[in-house]
């Protein structure tokens, strides 16, 4: 081949390269150190451009020529030169790994470490690349300059580094992956570039003369190895590939799965093999916690999927979406350009989010109340929305009213029906509990507080002496310049309204203000043989008496409880 052929000119300027390159002397060595070095903390650091300079730096790639060239041309001298070097530099390369690795510790593996313990096919087919490039590079003087982005390519050094650092954290099975990958490398270079050097006639040159049987007897074992290992190689591309496909059935299952869950979005995704069955670890972001029974169709649809059992856990993170005011958006969905488009196929995904902006517009006027999360159910044919809210106080029948009716008409569908879930919080502070509609508001200036508490000593002395009744709690609110009071009363029955006249004619010959007092009655009333007691004080006189022999199971139950 007339582009393959080589002067006698260049011959001696390749042979006389490649024989100083293979020379395992101290400059040799040097470089070696250095680019170990380099390779292991940019392994380490996780940094690609370190590595890169790693794979420049390295001169184990010139003694693989060496070796090659010796074997065409049965160069026995060259041969244990070049042998020599390689085999003492990838002692070196590797101990240099383990002995760094053990200095520094626990190193977190990075993702340039993992890339190099799992080789497969595709490296070697690249190995196969880059080794015809160098061998050709160097014998067509015009191209040579391209052997840096051989050096590159081949990545003679950092497999070794890694194997080092590998063994050195004890993973002793990423240590041997990462140690074939660079004899996967070696032999592919060896081969192809004795193939390449054959083609171009070196082994003629300076009075050479090469039998077919000596190609026969020096290049059967290198050959052989190439093979044996180019099947592993392959095996191991179609594991890759199997547990790619794996992986990837698994998150379009959980996703495709969790999307029909509303306001739910998928995060990681792991799984391990373990006798047959697959065991997938999963995180999901949700407004609830997902049901045992939701978890177990899940699992059911991924066993079918990749036709073995699975066992799924799922790891729920509490979570919503909250968007401006006005703002109405669903699930949104990357591309892979980098844009963001809205999911609106699923009408149902649309309608929950849809409701759930309505319903916080209207509670942010007041923040009474918050909404946790609004489900869809279908009880009948009925199209009923759930939705789950915590405050301050209960939503009325007529707020329904008028939020269901504003829901119909944003998504268009006339018979959804709007359901309330409340849970109830209390606010407290050293007067009780504060109710919702009692607040001072911008009247709570420290001269209102004060005119308060003079009405508050003397509605609290009023019920000192009166067995039957118990004051518990006294809300108090300035509105159209009349103090209002809000008694809350525990007692055997209703308090009389008698009694309200009464408090307010007494605290009108006192006080200049307007006063209105308000009852609350709460019949909570415990008999004993005792007499009657208000059940807030027969609870807190037990608890009281309890606190030094609760139940160490009990402690444990109520601090579990409150997580």
């Amino acid at each position: 081949m007339q582009i393959l052929s080589i002067t006698s000119e260049r011959f001696k300027v390749v042979h006389s390269e490649i024989s100083d390159g293979s020379e395992p002397a101290l400059r040799f060595y040097i470089l070696v150190a250095v680019s170990t070095l380099i390779a292991c903390f940019g392994l380490i650091a996780n940094s690609t451009a370190v590595v890169i300079g790693a794979m420049l730096v390295a001169p184990l790639m010139t003694p693989i020529f060496g070796i090659s060239l010796a074997l065409v041309r049965g160069e026995t001298q060259l041969l244990l030169k070049a042998a020599r070097a390689e085999i003492v530099g990838v002692v070196a390369a590797v101990s240099m790994g383990v002995v760094l690795g053990s200095l520094l510790g626990d190193i977190e593996p990075t993702p340039e470490m993992l890339s190099r313990t799992r080789p497969n096919l595709f490296d070697l087919l690249v190995a196969v690349l880059a080794g015809f490039a160098g061998a050709f590079a160097l014998i067509n003087e015009k191209i040579s300059p391209a052997l840096p982005g051989v050096a590159i390519a081949t990545a003679i050094v950092p497999p070794l580094a890694n194997s080092g650092l590998c063994l050195a954290l004890g993973e002793v099975q990423g240590g041997i992956g990462s140690f074939l990958l660079f004899f996967a490398n070696f032999l592919s270079i060896l081969v192809v570039a004795s193939g390449t050097f054959i083609l171009s006639g070196m082994a003629k040159q300076v009075g050479a003369k090469v039998e077919h049987s000596d190609y026969i007897r020096r290049f059967t074992l290198p050959i052989v190895a190439f093979v044996l290992i180019a099947a592993f190689l392959g095996h191991s591309l179609v594991q890759i590939y199997e547990e790619r496909w794996l992986d990837k059935t698994i998150r379009d299952t959980l996703t495709e799965a969790t999307s029909q869950i509303p306001t739910t979005y998928l995060g990681s995704v792991h799984h391990y093999v373990e006798a047959d069955t697959v065991h997938v670890i999963t995180r999901v972001h949700s407004p609830a916690f997902l049901t045992p029974t939701q978890v177990t169709i899940i699992q059911n649809q991924l066993s079918e999927r990749i036709g073995r059992p699975a066992d799924l856990l799922v790891h729920c993170v509490l979570s919503n979406n909250i968007s401006a005011l006005g703002s109405v958006k669903n699930v949104v969905i990357r591309k892979l350009d980098g844009t963001y488009v809205k999911s609106s196929d699923n009408e149902t995904l649309n309608t929950i989010a849809s409701t759930e902006q309505i319903i916080r517009e209207h509670f942010a006027v007041d923040y009474s109340l918050d909404l946790i999360r609004v489900e869809p159910l279908k009880i009948n044919q009925r199209k009923l929305m759930l939705a789950h809210v915590y405050g301050v106080r209960e939503i009325t029948p007529k707020e329904i009213g008028v939020l269901q009716t504003r829901i119909r008409e944003t998504t268009g569908e006339s018979d959804i029906e709007l359901l309330f879930s409340n849970l109830k919080k209390t606010l407290n502070n050293e007067r009780g509990t504060m109710r919702y509609g009692w607040f001072m508001g911008n009247q709570g200036t420290p001269e209102n507080f004060k005119r308060t508490q003079h009405v508050r000593a003397d509605l609290e002395s009023a019920f000192a002496g009166d067995d039957a009744y118990e004051l518990i709690n006294i809300n108090a609110t300035l509105l159209d310049d009349k103090l209002h009071f809000l008694l809350e009363i525990v007692g055997p029955e209703v308090y009389p309204h008698q009694n309200v006249e009464a408090l307010e004619s007494k605290l009108a010959k006192k006080y200049s203000e307007k006063i209105k007092i308000y009852a609350w009655s709460r019949i909570e009333v415990v008999n004993g043989s005792e007499g009657p007691i208000s059940l807030t004080e027969f609870h807190q006189s037990f608890s009281e008496r309890q606190k030094e022999n609760l139940p160490e199971e009990m402690k444990m139950i109520i601090e579990a409880s409150s997580r």
